[in-house]
C-alpha cells in the first residue's frame, strides 16, 4: 500500500526540465545556456526536497521571462521604433516576473515552521552582538598592551636625559 504525500526520493528538477521542457527548441543555443543557468541559480535558493510543481513552474517562467526580455532588448538595440514597441512587452514580462517571485516567496514563507525559530529574539541577537564586540575589543586591548610592553623593553625609549638642554629636577 502506497503512503500518501510526496515521495521520499525527490526527482532532480534540472533533469526533469531537460527531459520534458523543449527549451532547446524554443531558444537559440546562447539563450538556452542562459535559461539553464538561470534555472540553476533559482533552484539553488530552495531546498529541492521542499520544491513543489508550482514552485518549479514559477522558476521556469521566471527564467523564461528573463531570457525573452533579453531577446527583446537585443532585438531593439539599434532600432528606436522597435524599442518603443518592445518596451510594452518588456514591462508586461517584468510585472509577470514580479508576481511569480511574490508567489514563490509567499509559498516559501508558508513552509517555514514558526516553532523552529521561536527561541530567537532581538534580545538574543543584541547579546550575541555585544559579546562578539566585547571579545574583539578585548583582543585589541591585549594586542595593544603587548605592543606597549615591547616598546618599553626596547632601547627606543631613552628619554631626553642625555639632551644638552635637559635639566635635572630633584624631588624634595
Amino acid at each position: 500500500m502506497a503512503k500518501p504525500g510526496r515521495p521520499k526520493k525527490v526527482p532532480n528538477f534540472k533533469e526533469l526540465l531537460n527531459q520534458y521542457i523543449p527549451a532547446a527548441e524554443i531558444f537559440t543555443e546562447d539563450e538556452n545556456k542562459m535559461y539553464e543557468g538561470l534555472v540553476g541559480v533559482y533552484l539553488n535558493d530552495f531546498e529541492e526536497d521542499q520544491l513543489t510543481a508550482n514552485d518549479m513552474d514559477d522558476i521556469m517562467s521566471i527564467a523564461m521571462n528573463r531570457v525573452l526580455e533579453i531577446r527583446l532588448l537585443k532585438g531593439s538595440k539599434e532600432n528606436n521604433i522597435e524599442q518603443i514597441a518592445s518596451s510594452a512587452a518588456i514591462e508586461k514580462l517584468r510585472k509577470q516576473t514580479d508576481k511569480l517571485k511574490e508567489s514563490l516567496a509567499s509559498r516559501r514563507r508558508d513552509r517555514i515552521d514558526p516553532r523552529k525559530y521561536s527561541g530567537l529574539s532581538i534580545v538574543d541577537l543584541a547579546v550575541a552582538f555585544d559579546d562578539d564586540r566585547k571579545y574583539k575589543l578585548m583582543e585589541k586591548s591585549m594586542k595593544l598592551q603587548e605592543e606597549e610592553q615591547e616598546v618599553k623593553r626596547s632601547k627606543l625609549l631613552v628619554g631626553n636625559r642625555d639632551d644638552e638642554d635637559a635639566m635635572d629636577f630633584k624631588n624634595d
